[in-house]
């Protein structure tokens, strides 16, 4: 399968029960190749996994999820994708995420609760930036998430909503995000934390 094939694959289980317009916004924002007419190509592949069975699509919105089938072709494709010492260093840069998710968390709650300022979330980006270059440097689809995080706190000093609202790219989609991507990365489930 090709590496927009992977992607295309990865954008399903990220943003599962998105609609296809969903999946190739995901999908280019993961790809860091040529994205000349990306959106077509993209939507071919998520036809043609529905058509074989990887893809379920549901509901008169078109909301996309992975079968089982789907989700152990992209198991296999990520662990092949992900291998030796990248493997290594990706868990390594996991293990540091980790505390920092769990503060990212309280934040959120805390937030929620009118307890936390937008700043909290901000120092938590500072810390989270280097673990996302080196993750970079190791595979180019973790390359946007910086970028969104920054952007949905510029967008969070003028409207509160770009913290935690599920319908936006909020800091907390984002981040969301990018933890299932680490988890699915490296064959891991959110069990495997506790």
């Amino acid at each position: 399968m090709s590496d927009l094939g992977l992607l295309t694959m990865l954008a399903v289980r990220l943003r599962s029960r998105g609609t296809a317009a969903v999946i190739a916004e995901t999908v280019v924002e993961l790809h860091t190749g040529d994205g000349a007419d990306l959106t077509s190509r993209v939507d071919h592949i998520l036809a043609a996994a529905v058509d074989d069975g990887r893809v379920r699509r549901r509901g008169e919105e078109g909301r996309h999820s992975l079968t089982p089938t789907g989700d152990a072709e992209l198991n296999a494709l990520l662990a092949a994708d992900l291998v030796g010492p990248d493997r290594a260093d990706a868990a390594t840069a996991y293990e540091a995420f980790l505390p920092i998710n769990r503060r990212f968390l309280g934040s959120v709650v805390g937030w929620q609760n009118g307890q936390v300022e937008l700043e909290a979330f901000l120092e938590l980006i500072d810390e989270v930036v280097p673990i996302l270059g080196s993750l970079t440097e190791l595979c180019a689809r973790f390359g946007g998430y910086a970028p969104r995080l920054v952007g949905a706190v510029s967008e969070a000093v003028d409207d509160s909503a770009w913290v935690d609202a599920p319908g936006l790219d909020s800091i907390h989609t984002v981040w969301f995000e990018l933890h299932e991507h680490l988890l699915v990365s490296l064959g891991r489930t959110r069990v495997d934390e506790r």
